[in-house]
């Protein structure tokens, strides 16, 4: 499809959307708008907008094939060039960004709007360019709802890869009649696990963060540091909310993995947290201690009191001390 390109009468298509996906790259391409007179599921006719030009074509099914001819076709177009076509409706945006999105990693709706204005030649509203994204998105990498169902494939793949590897999922089913749904997902693979028992010291981070997807919850991580103080993977979760119940599951899971018969001492540190901190104030976790990050506690400062180069070393001189005149 391109500027040149024209329909002619005893076209054939496979299919009326074949056919559509045409008329509407045609039409925006050229810079015009249409409107269906007829459409259903054998023929469709459509007439140009613009009432002071001619232009009308039909297509329609062919006997009994599976087969659709252009069997009408009237006029050249005599109305002027459209900028804001609403022509470029958003399944037309999603087929002209699948290529995008599958190559790129992050694109804007802003940038999508400039880059159809200038490689197209259409203006297009924002909602059209987001909702052609996310249709395009989908496409591509399919819909998120689908891709719960694979969880327990994935899983199951997992632990058949490596016997060590630990995976659990947790669902909740409001009735019989209905599907599961999902609820906590728990990810510990044994390379990590063995990793870190063998090279690194017995200091874990905590941390979550929020999922900007459209199901939200939170994605709880446990890091810990190398030899070479890098950052080691250790477990990774996603649950419903940041709680005490959830970061309870994590923590219970995360030492079944690393430390079953509890017989090391382990010393973790976090931001506060929201719910961790009940979890190390009742002392749930036996043979634990918890310290908090001072990155986060002079951030939190800063923002109280104020921040500078003195009270910053004050503050990590104090968090340096060994004792408490000091």
């Amino acid at each position: 499809m391109g500027p040149d390109f024209k329909f002619s009468l005893g076209m054939d298509f496979s299919s009326l959307l074949q056919f559509k996906d045409a008329l509407h790259d045609h039409f925006v391409t050229n810079g015009r708008e249409f409107k269906y007179m007829k459409n259903d599921s054998i023929r469709c006719r459509v007439k140009c907008r613009s009432e002071s030009c001619p232009f009308v074509i039909l297509c329609s099914k062919v006997g009994n094939k599976e087969t659709f001819r252009i069997k009408t076709l009237v006029g050249e177009h005599n109305c002027a060039r459209v900028f804001d076509n609403k022509s470029a409706n958003v399944r037309w945006v999603k087929l002209k960004l699948l290529n995008k999105v599958s190559t790129m990693n992050k694109i804007s709706t802003n940038e999508i709007v400039d880059d159809f204005r200038v490689n197209h030649g259409t203006g297009i509203t924002r909602y059209r360019a987001w909702k052609g994204k996310q249709l395009a998105i989908e496409e591509v990498e399919g819909a998120i709802e689908m891709q719960y169902t694979l969880l327990w494939r994935f899983s199951n793949e997992l632990r058949k890869r490596a016997a060590g590897n630990t995976c659990k999922i947790n669902f909740e089913s409001p009735r019989s009649t209905l599907f599961p749904r999902f609820s906590r997902f728990y990810m510990c693979l044994d390379c990590c696990k063995r990793g870190f028992l063998a090279g690194c010291r017995p200091f874990i981070g905590l941390d979550g963060c929020h999922l900007k997807t459209k199901h939200r919850g939170i994605l709880l991580a446990a890091v810990a540091r190398d030899a070479n103080e890098q950052y080691f993977p250790l477990a990774f979760a996603v649950v419903e909310s940041e709680t005490k119940d959830s970061w309870m599951w994590f923590m219970e899971l995360l030492m079944d993995d690393i430390d079953p018969e509890r017989s090391r001492r382990w010393v973790f540190i976090s931001d506060q947290q929201k719910g961790l901190m009940e979890v190390f104030k009742e002392d749930m976790l036996h043979g634990c201690e918890h310290r908090l990050c001072v990155r986060h506690l002079y951030a939190n400062m800063k923002t109280k009191f104020g921040g500078g180069v003195l009270l910053r070393d004050l503050m990590m001189g104090a968090a340096k001390a060994t004792y408490e005149a000091a």
